[in-house]
């Protein structure tokens, strides 16, 4: 994982990172081992963030060569993209740079990534705005689980450029003001945190270590009203041999909005035993937030610990045998993960 807090290479945080404005922006760990320095500087940052967490989530699995690799990714290569444009804007429309344009695709993360481990097998990137990760996360789950492949390299990254941000800002998706992101769910205002972040994940046949969490349902919803969603995740649970009471811990994406945030209160009440955890306090908004998300509860299944500062409810410690990510992005693109040890 790399994002605004300090969580590469490691199964849990080196410590939580406070902010005072907004967005919140990836902090760049050393990623020299991975990328020569000389190369990297030439690459965008959306590229270069993605290569280097892909390859580190390679090396921590003990993987060299999946047989898949799939991107989820909502903006994709949009610092390249506002080069290109730059570029046919001063040139009027004469000898763009091609460079940037070849680097300004969706695809490019994905593809760095293959060449970078000589990968020719099946190579896919999504782009469903709030679901575009755990579209990837369910296509690599299907791939090992029912097409017979042994391992599967899967991630979700977002990375936003000022002009992005200040563009959808005026549309009132982002917060207006500076916010303490420790401290947003307690806003009465409309808009969310924004932020920006990358993880990745290697789905494997048969698990390869003591720390190896199993993924036992994947779903993805792209309508439904904060009422109807309740109905749809107790159907989630109970398809799987479950009841609520079954749950250690719920990990939820509440992200500073006001009226948004309400929808996940339903939710909320049907695990009144379970921890409630959230997550966009520390990663931001995105529309691959919830590959933080998921980060966040493999940690916690691991260490046996959450962050007290995003922990909503019942202890922050414990034993978490199974656990349940749910997600939202603007009330429409719902995704349920549920995760076993």
């Amino acid at each position: 994982m790399i994002g605004p807090q300090p969580g590469f290479d490691r199964d849990d945080l080196a410590g939580v990172m406070a902010y005072d404005a907004t967005p919140l922006l990836i902090t760049e760990p050393d990623l020299t081992r991975y990328i020569d320095p000389m190369r990297g500087r030439r690459m965008a940052r959306v590229a270069r963030t993605g290569l280097g967490c892909g390859l580190n989530a390679l090396e921590r699995a003990g993987v060299e060569r999946p047989e898949a690799i799939i991107v989820g990714t909502g903006l994709g290569c949009v610092e390249s993209t506002d080069r290109v444009f730059a570029s046919v804007l001063l040139r009027d429309e004469e000898m763009p740079s091609p460079s940037a344009f070849i680097q300004s695709t969706h695809n490019n993360v994905a593809g760095q990534l293959a060449l970078a481990v000589k990968c020719v097998g099946y190579n896919f990137t999504y782009l469903h705005r709030g679901l575009s990760f755990t579209s990837a996360l369910l296509d690599a789950w299907l791939q090992v689980g029912r097409e017979g492949a042994r391992n599967v390299l899967a991630g979700g990254l977002e990375v936003i450029t000022d002009e992005y941000f200040l563009t959808q800002r005026h549309t009132g998706i982002w917060k207006q003001g500076p916010v303490h992101n420790l401290s947003v769910l307690a806003s009465t205002s409309p808009g969310a945190l924004c932020g920006e972040g990358a993880a990745f994940f290697v789905l494997d046949s048969a698990p390869r270590s003591a720390d190896s969490v199993r993924i036992v349902d994947v779903d993805i919803a792209w309508r439904g009203t904060a009422d109807g969603i309740v109905p749809h995740v107790r159907a989630f649970i109970h398809r799987n041999g479950l009841v609520p009471g079954d749950i250690d811990l719920v990990v939820l994406g509440p992200n500073g909005d006001a009226v948004q945030d309400r929808a996940y209160d339903p939710v909320r009440a049907l695990f009144p035993q379970a921890t409630v955890s959230a997550f966009k306090p520390l990663c931001g908004e995105y529309y691959a937030a919830n590959a933080f998300g998921l980060w966040l509860c493999r940690s916690a299944m691991v260490t046996g610990g959450l962050p007290p500062e995003v922990v909503m409810q019942g202890p922050a410690r414990g034993e978490f045998r199974r656990v349940l990510l749910y997600d939202h992005y603007q009330l429409k693109d719902h995704s349920l993960v549920l995760l076993e040890r």
